[in-house]
């Protein structure tokens, strides 16, 4: 790509498409700038960036990468959750455990939701700890997820 002539009688860096989505990315995946540096190469010279020049040409990159990508990635687990269609450039999840699973990490991480452990006795003190309550709860979250989703589909209740 051409740019204007500098002070030093070189062309100015233009990023690329394919560079200014790949600092995005990084960014947004919170590696540091003098790391995203080494991988972004000024074609003229052939070096890496220097950390000023990352920030000058990549401001934009910088300021949304992670937000952006917070954002694509909060919309993949959801509709994979509710099983929509999935964003653009994604593919859809079609396993119901996959999706379940989806479910408790989004009600844990934003919903604040937390896993209590009830252990009970059988028989006499000191005997196996029966965890069936927790498998019986998770499995009514999974039919409960499933009876949402089924009900977006046909635009009926979704509750049961």
């Amino acid at each position: 790509m051409s740019g204007v002539t500098g002070r030093s009688g070189r062309k100015t860096f233009v990023p690329t498409p394919e560079q200014r989505r790949q600092v995005k990315i990084l960014v947004g995946l919170g590696i540091p700038q003098e790391e995203i540096c080494l991988l972004v190469i000024n074609p003229q010279t052939g070096k890496p960036l220097d950390q000023k020049s990352l920030r000058k040409h990549f401001k934009r990159e910088i300021a949304i990468g992670a937000t952006e990508l917070h954002a694509r990635v909060s919309q993949f687990i959801v509709a994979s959750i509710l099983g929509m269609a999935p964003p653009a450039g994604t593919v859809a999840i079609d396993n119901q455990h996959v999706r379940g699973s989806l479910a408790i990490f989004f009600a844990k991480t934003r919903m604040r939701w937390k896993e209590t452990v009830v252990n009970s006795h059988k028989g006499h003190v000191g005997g196996p700890i029966e965890y069936q309550e927790v498998k019986d709860v998770r499995q009514r979250f999974l039919d409960r997820i499933a009876r949402i989703r089924n009900a977006g589909k046909t635009g009926g209740s979704s509750e049961g």
